[in-house]
C-alpha cells in the first residue's frame, strides 16, 4: 500500500506542480479543454499539488489513508462526470472520451484503495471511526 501511495502521490504532486508553475504548458499538453485560463489552471494545480502531498503523507501515516483515498475517489468521480459533459471541448472526441474513461478509472482505483486501506486497518479501527469501542 505504501509504495502505491508514494507513486500516486508523486504523480499528483508532479501534475499539480506543472499546472501551478507552467499553466500554459499544462493546458497545451494535458488539459486542452475550452478556452485557456492560466490563472484557473494554476489554481487547480495548487489543489492537485496539495492532494499529492496529502497522498504522500498518507503513505507514511496509515490513519490518513482512508480519508485521503475517499477524497481522491470523490474528486476523480466528480471530475469524470464533468469530463463526460465536456467531451466535445477536448482536442478531439476520441481524446475527450479517453480522458473521461481514464479519469473514471482513476476514481475506481482510489475507491478500491480506500476500501483496501479500511480493511487493512481492521475491525478495531472501523469501530473507532463509528464511535464504538
Amino acid at each position: 500500500m505504501r509504495a502505491v501511495l508514494v507513486v500516486l502521490g508523486l504523480v499528483q504532486a508532479a501534475s499539480g506542480a506543472l499546472a501551478l508553475v507552467a499553466p500554459g504548458t499544462f493546458y497545451d499538453e494535458i488539459g486542452h479543454y475550452g478556452v485557456e485560463n492560466s490563472h484557473y489552471v494554476g489554481d487547480v494545480g495548487a489543489f492537485v499539488l496539495a492532494f499529492g502531498i496529502a497522498v504522500l503523507v498518507a503513505a507514511q501515516r496509515p490513519a490518513w489513508r482512508v480519508p485521503v483515498l475517499v477524497l481522491g475517489a470523490l474528486w476523480y468521480g466528480l471530475h469524470a462526470i464533468n469530463h463526460a459533459f465536456d467531451v466535445g471541448e477536448a482536442r478531439s472526441d476520441a481524446r475527450g472520451i479517453f480522458d473521461t474513461v481514464y479519469i473514471a478509472l482513476g476514481g475506481a482505483l482510489f475507491a478500491y484503495l480506500a476500501w483496501a486501506a479500511a480493511r487493512l486497518q481492521g475491525p478495531v479501527a472501523s469501530a473507532d471511526r463509528r464511535g464504538g469501542a
